[in-house]
C-alpha cells in the first residue's frame, strides 16, 4: 500500500520540479522556465550557479529548440541556404551543435598542458636566460596546435552514435581547438618561467 502512496505522490509532485529547457544555436543546453515567445524573441529564466535567477531573452535565430515541461519540442531553427548560412536541415543542425556543446563541456586539453609546460621549462632552463629559448619555444609549441585533426574521444561525448558523424566532428573541431591553442599558450610560458627562474636559482 506505501508503494501505491508513493507512486501517487510522484506523479503529483513530479510536475513541480520539472523544468523546461532551450537549446540555443551555440550548442549550449540550458534549463530555464520558459516565459514567453512573442515570435520575435524568446523570453526565458535561468539560474544561475550561484542561485541568482536571471531574465534573458533571445531572438528566434539565436534558438534551436525549446521544451516545456511535459510537452513536444519546439523546433524554431529552419533550414536556408539561399538568404542564411542555415546549409544543414534540422538532424544535421542538432548534430552540430552537439558536437559544440560536448567539446566545450567535456574537452579536455591537460595532456597538451603538461607537455608545453615540461618541454619549455626544459628548453628555459638550458637556454642559460636566452630570449629566444624563453620566449620561442611557447609560440612554437601553440602553432603546432593546428596541425592535425581533433581527437575526439567517446568519453567526452554525450551522444555516442555520433561518433561517426562528420557534422558532429565539424561542430566539435572549432572549440576544441579553440581550447588547445590557449592550454598550450598559458602552459608553454608558464613551463619557460619555471625553467629560466630555475636557471637564475641553481646557477
Amino acid at each position: 500500500m506505501k508503494y501505491l502512496f508513493a507512486i501517487i505522490a510522484f506523479l503529483f509532485l513530479a510536475p513541480l520540479f520539472a523544468q523546461d529547457k532551450i537549446l540555443l544555436m551555440n550548442g549550449q543546453e540550458r534549463n530555464c522556465r520558459l516565459v514567453s515567445d512573442s515570435g520575435f524573441v524568446i523570453t526565458y529564466e535561468y539560474t544561475k550557479r550561484n542561485g541568482k535567477v536571471k531574465l534573458l531573452t533571445a531572438n528566434r535565430g539565436e534558438v534551436f529548440s525549446y521544451t516545456k515541461a511535459g510537452s513536444p519540442e519546439v523546433i524554431i531553427y529552419e533550414m536556408d541556404t539561399l538568404f542564411s548560412d542555415n546549409i544543414y536541415d534540422a538532424t544535421q543542425m542538432r548534430a552540430l551543435l552537439a558536437g559544440q556543446n560536448d567539446a566545450r563541456s567535456n574537452f579536455k586539453a591537460r595532456h597538451i598542458a603538461a607537455i608545453g609546460f615540461v618541454s619549455c621549462a626544459v628548453i628555459g632552463f638550458i637556454g642559460q636566460d636566452g630570449y629566444f629559448t624563453a620566449v620561442g619555444p611557447p609560440i612554437i609549441y601553440t602553432l603546432t596546435q593546428f596541425i592535425g585533426k581533433v581527437k575526439i574521444r567517446e568519453h567526452t561525448m554525450t551522444n555516442i552514435n555520433y561518433k561517426y558523424n562528420d557534422i558532429y566532428a565539424d561542430g566539435y573541431e572549432p572549440p576544441a581547438r579553440t581550447k588547445k591553442l590557449i592550454t598550450s599558450l598559458w602552459s608553454g610560458f608558464l613551463g619557460s618561467a619555471v625553467g629560466v627562474t630555475l636557471y637564475f636559482v641553481t646557477r
